[in-house]
């Protein structure tokens, strides 16, 4: 196609994408229009069309062209695994602030951390890249998410670094020499209540597993359990970070009092101020 021709075509895939990405419909109408392009160099028009109509309908980014950009890794994407939300980003930040303190404090030292409930692998690859004397032991319990975590482990050749397992929660990590060793342990669970994804989060379902989502009754299930089965894993002075949903900042602070396996806890923010992660130290 002719420069004109795309530029044509972008700006009507932005105008189909507005209402669904909003102030991003430019960049995701770009992102669309390069991945097309990529697949079908000669003729991209009809996929590209047919991506911007997926994407319109709900479908996430990264799932519609198979790719999704994760604090500035590129990560492959598929239809039963989460995709990766922006939101996400805060907790990985924080992540990767506190293993580039380590870094810096202890050059030498192998950092070692958990990255449970992995998905798609996204914190895992993202701390390895960011801070290269990070080790990382990932884990799911769904087999299309630990297929794709080691998928993308081998795409930025982190094999040496990154060990992706499968199972309950801590179960597939236990006497396994891990335990009071970990600097951090790192989680985004499910924290949607189960009803509201049979009414208002119903939308989510058209897309993406149940199981990446649904936190339970009251959407802290998963959420509890992680916060009683971590400390065993942490150092003395370790962390544990995780994603929580809107609105639940004062239910996780009541949930860690109740705990008393941890002697602090902030909360880091959204641009909105939204309380969107929790940082714990053991």
């Amino acid at each position: 196609m002719e420069p004109a021709d795309l530029q044509q075509l972008k700006t009507r895939v932005a105008a189909i994408l507005a209402k669904q990405a909003g102030s991003r419909a430019e960049d995701e109408a770009e992102r669309i229009l390069e991945a097309a392009r990529a697949m079908r160099p000669e003729d991209c028009q009809a996929l590209v069309l047919e991506w911007a109509g997926r994407r319109a309908a709900g479908a996430p980014l990264g799932l519609v062209i198979g790719r999704q950009r994760f604090l500035g890794i590129d990560l492959l994407a598929k239809e039963d695994v989460l995709a990766p939300r922006e939101e996400t980003e805060i907790l990985g930040n924080e992540v990767l602030a506190i293993l580039r303190a380590l870094s810096q404090e202890e050059p030498a030292r192998e950092l070692r951390m958990i990255d449970m409930g992995c998905g798609s692998g996204n914190l895992a690859c993202a701390a390895a890249v960011a801070v290269p004397q990070t080790r990382v032991w990932a884990s799911d319990i769904t087999a299309s998410c630990v297929d794709l975590a080691r998928i993308n482990v081998a795409h930025l050749a982190l094999q040496d670094r990154i060990q992706v397992t499968q199972g309950d929660l801590f179960a597939p990590l236990s006497a396994r020499g891990l335990e009071g060793t970990m600097d951090l342990v790192v989680m985004n669970p499910p924290y949607i209540p189960s009803t509201s994804l049979e009414h208002s989060h119903a939308g989510l379902l058209h897309h993406e597993p149940r199981e990446a989502f649904d936190g339970g009754p009251y959407g802290i299930s998963i959420l509890t359990r992680l916060l009683q089965e971590a400390p065993p894993f942490l150092k003395n002075g370790g962390h544990l970070l995780f994603e929580f949903g809107l609105g639940q900042a004062r239910m996780v602070q009541s949930l860690v009092e109740r705990n008393q396996l941890y002697s602090g806890l902030r909360f880091a923010s959204d641009p909105h101020g939204e309380a969107r992660a929790a940082v714990l130290r053991k």
